[in-house]
């Protein structure tokens, strides 16, 4: 099981202190400090939470596996619009950007937790001073997802619901890495995943895709980088020369209403470019895309799959990776699958 990363004052949920009368936990929240190491920040919130702003779409997808969306009265601009999904955030106001939100709108609302991931410092010590609790809930960084709704599940009192989803992700992790173990260095891919921020944007130490390349059995090509999201040139990837190319793609050309001739022209566009041509990847057609949603993210244990069978199809042969995202989707938001999420489809 993860490594529980939650300190209660005593059993459960204690009496608050000051301003509220409400039941209070101490959380650890882990940050990622610049250098991509994980640090811990101790917090008192509500314990559960009745009224929640929601400033992510990976936490507010969280919340619903959870059961508790209902809690929510509002979030982030890009959550309702772009990515609209759960279904529920469509219906709920918008407070404007995930990082500079409008502080007006939210002390309007009267939320006693705001749920974020990237909201800038001076903003959220200005939430903190109006007596708004504060939670950092990240979503994206592979290695924390399950302890990150393990904190969840005790802030909104639902643990059980909590250790299913986490233990769920985490099976589904275990089982890659046990076929991956045994594997040789000279048998591991080499890996360039692109960004869906433009050419060249990769993803090196300390971002969410290192450890699901590292378990699929791959090797990072952005690995020995000083950065966690570095901007490579086009002369440094060939001369890496990956194996495997895999780029992230967002909402709508991939995901619920993925257009399969838009995801063409976006490979094909990789295919063409002057330095990519002769790299062992091109020459190969192992060049994929997926949909950021499904890897690091709440969902990246089905998106996992694809991935380990990208870099070993005969290792991964009996593998089914849509039964997998079927099922997770089925078991723990209510949904069935549809829409294209990975392509090339086969």
């Amino acid at each position: 099981m993860v490594l529980l990363v939650v300190s209660i004052l005593a059993s459960g949920c204690t009496s608050g202190q000051g301003k509220s009368s409400k039941q209070r936990v101490i959380v650890k929240e882990r940050l990622v400090a610049p250098n991509g190491q994980i640090e811990d920040r101790e917090v008192s919130v509500p314990c559960p939470p009745m009224r929640v702003v929601v400033l992510g779409g990976y936490p507010a997808e969280m919340l619903k596996a959870l059961g508790v969306e209902n809690t929510v009265v509002a979030v982030d601009e890009h959550t309702q619009e772009k990515t609209g999904w759960p279904d529920y955030v469509k219906n709920l106001p918008s407070v404007g950007s995930s990082n500079t939100p409008s502080m007006e709108k939210i002390l309007a609302l009267k939320p006693d937790l705001v749920i974020e991931g990237f909201l800038e410092p001076k903003l959220r010590e200005r939430l903190l001073s109006s007596g708004i609790a504060v939670l950092k809930i990240y979503g994206y960084r592979t290695e924390l997802i399950a302890s990150e709704i393990e904190t969840l599940g005790m802030v909104f009192k639902c643990q059980e619901r909590a250790r299913e989803y986490a233990g769920y992700l985490e099976k589904q992790w275990l089982a890659i890495k046990k076929r991956t173990k045994g594997l040789a260095e000279k048998d591991k891919p080499k890996v360039y995943w692109e960004s869906s921020f433009g050419e060249w944007k990769t993803h090196g130490p300390g971002s969410g895709a290192q450890p699901l390349i590292e378990w699929a059995g791959g090797i990072n090509i952005a690995a020995d980088q000083n950065s966690s999201y570095p901007k490579v040139t086009p002369e440094w990837v060939a001369a890496k020369n990956p194996d495997v190319i895999i780029k992230y793609v967002g909402a709508p050309a991939i995901g619920w209403k993925g257009d399969v001739k838009k995801l063409e022209e976006i490979r094909q566009q990789i295919m063409n470019r002057p330095a990519l041509k002769n790299t062992n990847a091109v020459k190969n057609s192992r060049v994929f895309l997926v949909s950021d949603k499904i890897t690091c993210a709440p969902q990246g244990a089905a998106g996992e799959w694809y991935i380990a069978k990208w870099l070993h199809p005969e290792l991964f042969r009996d593998v089914n990776p849509e039964a997998v995202h079927r099922e997770m989707l089925k078991k723990f938001y209510g949904e069935e699958l549809k829409g294209v999420w990975v392509y090339p489809l086969k």
